[in-house]
């Protein structure tokens, strides 16, 4: 049996919100060991979460959690910011611990 269910306590729910800067988080460190420098963009209403730079190469990542993917939309956006910076775009999925991406543009 649960430990919180004998105890008398509620489980928290996490937001989407939550789960979403924790895989950008997750995702940032697994970029920066492997020597990118990785800038996370606040608030994330932009095309993309994090840029990472690393010996010329740019990407422009957008960081999506469990079940969430990209519209349509988004992936036109991301898209097209990533064409003017003269960047990879990409979409990295975390889920169930696991980090796995797909090159968008």
């Amino acid at each position: 049996m649960n430990l919180l269910r004998l105890l008398g306590k509620k489980r928290r729910k996490t937001s989407a919100y939550a789960k979403g800067i924790r895989a950008e988080k997750i995702v940032k460190r697994r970029l920066e060991k492997k020597g990118y420098l990785v800038r996370q963009s606040k608030g994330s209403r932009g095309p993309y979460d994090l840029y990472a730079l690393k010996g010329g190469r740019k990407l422009l990542i957008q960081v999506k959690s469990g079940t969430a993917s990209l519209s349509r939309a988004e992936r036109a956006r991301l898209r097209r910011e990533a064409k003017k910076k003269g960047a990879k775009a990409l979409l990295m999925k975390y889920e169930k611990g696991k980090v796995r991406s797909k090159i968008i543009y």
